[in-house]
């Protein structure tokens, strides 16, 4: 009885501190879910139809190395961008942007589109997510920033988990219309696409304007960490956990396809019970960072995960797989609110931006190199040899952010 007071009074406080968020702040929630559509359609659906293209598992980590490398070029500069133009200016561009290039190899699916459409996508999330987090570091109070967060990612899983299904079954219902899966794909990821393309006018409508000074400062000076072994300290975990991922991570719709033989509508049917998973990780991620710590929250997750990263490596069932998948990615994103709030409080107001930029920018060389090298390696050996390799990674990354953080904790910054 007690424990059911506690949890009612936990979620009045949690909706009442929803309602309290700023209208630059809601505006962004709602864009937010709209381009989670065609960034869900491209996470769950987009290697999919590579495949009907006749490609392979090496060229298609190839394209997603592509990505990569288009987040990794960018993630330095938009650091400069996003500290000298408005935050709703910049993300309806990115937004616009990221649709039109989801939806052009579509139209054009030959080699030179399919490239400069990957570069495309992998350069504009980059600079969404860069832009993000300054952005809600200054239209959120420091209680409300746990949650505008962890709700901003939740809200993109939810999109995800819509995607997942709406662009399986519009794909299912294109593949029996048009007697190919490849015209059902390419039907379900171009509709995802306008979907995604209505959030920029929305993102545009949010007024928050530069800081004071910002555009007299200059490139040197906004790239210029004053504390690189802070930053070092922020960017090496992030680092180790994107290698890990790069191996894997991108795969297990292929995996789900070539172990089960299952077709895009089931897939997509199962990543979208898998966001409902992760949206309750999101949620839940703030509270536990308020009740155990961030640090705490954030190490325990990880480690948590291993268990079911090892059922997927050999699991030769269905319904175990598919749990261990869903509770897996639960509890690994369960902490990219915390881990990203964690950083910014860190640094002083004009060194969020690059702080930002810097951990983009290890993941995305980390992911870059591994995804590479996953798409060879499970070409050759199989899923199991890079989920072990993950596995250890992931070990690493839990055990660097614990020596760093784990016994003097810098609480918040103005």
């Amino acid at each position: 009885m007690l424990q059911n007071i506690w949890i009612i009074k936990s979620l009045r406080a949690w909706l009442l501190r929803i309602a309290g968020f700023s209208p630059d702040a809601k505006r962004y929630l709602l864009a937010c879910g709209l381009l989670g559509i065609g960034s869900g359609a491209a996470w769950v659906h987009l290697n999919l139809w590579y495949k009907t293209l006749g490609m392979q598992e090496d060229r298609i980590g190839t394209m997603l190395a592509v990505s990569a490398i288009g987040g990794t070029l960018v993630a330095l500069p938009a650091a400069v961008w996003v500290d000298k133009l408005a935050p709703g200016r910049v993300l309806a561009l990115c937004a616009g942007g990221f649709a039109v290039s989801l939806a052009v190899p579509l139209l054009w699916p030959v080699p030179a589109i399919l490239m400069v459409c990957a570069l495309l996508n992998g350069m504009l999330f980059t600079v969404h997510w860069v832009a993000a987090a300054p952005f809600f570091m200054r239209t959120a109070t420091a209680e409300d920033r746990p949650d505008l967060f962890g709700l901003a990612h939740a809200l993109e899983t939810v999109a995800t988990m819509a995607a997942a299904w709406g662009v399986g079954a519009l794909a299912g219902w294109g593949h029996a219309a048009w007697g190919t899966e490849r015209a059902g794909l390419e039907f379900g990821i171009g509709c995802a696409a306008v979907v995604a393309f209505a959030s920029a006018p929305l993102f545009a409508r949010i007024t928050l304007q530069p800081e004071p000074g910002a555009d007299q400062r200059g490139w040197r000076d906004q790239l210029r960490a004053r504390d690189w072994p802070l930053l070092a300290k922020l960017t090496v975990p992030a680092a180790l956990v994107g290698l890990g991922a790069g191996l894997i991570i991108p795969f297990l719709n292929l995996y789900f396809r070539q172990r089960f033989d299952l077709q895009p509508q089931r897939i997509g049917s199962l990543f979208a019970v898998g966001q409902v998973f992760t949206t309750v990780g999101f949620l839940v991620g703030p509270a536990m960072a308020r009740r155990f710590g961030p640090v705490q929250a954030i190490v325990a997750t990880e480690l948590l995960s291993i268990p079911f990263f090892l059922t997927l490596a050999y699991a030769q069932d269905l319904r175990l797989a598919v749990a261990a998948f869903w509770i897996r990615g639960a509890l690994m994103q369960m902490n990219q609110p915390i881990s990203t709030a964690f950083a910014m409080e860190q640094v002083p107001a004009d060194q969020q931006a690059v702080t930002n930029s810097a951990r983009q920018l290890a993941w995305n060389l980390a992911w870059t190199a591994s995804t590479q090298l996953g798409g060879v390696w499970i070409a050759r050996s199989g899923f199991e040899p890079p989920i072990l390799a993950a596995v250890v990674l992931y070990v690493m990354a839990s055990a660097s952010f614990a020596w760093f953080f784990g016994r003097k904790v810098k609480v918040s910054v103005a």
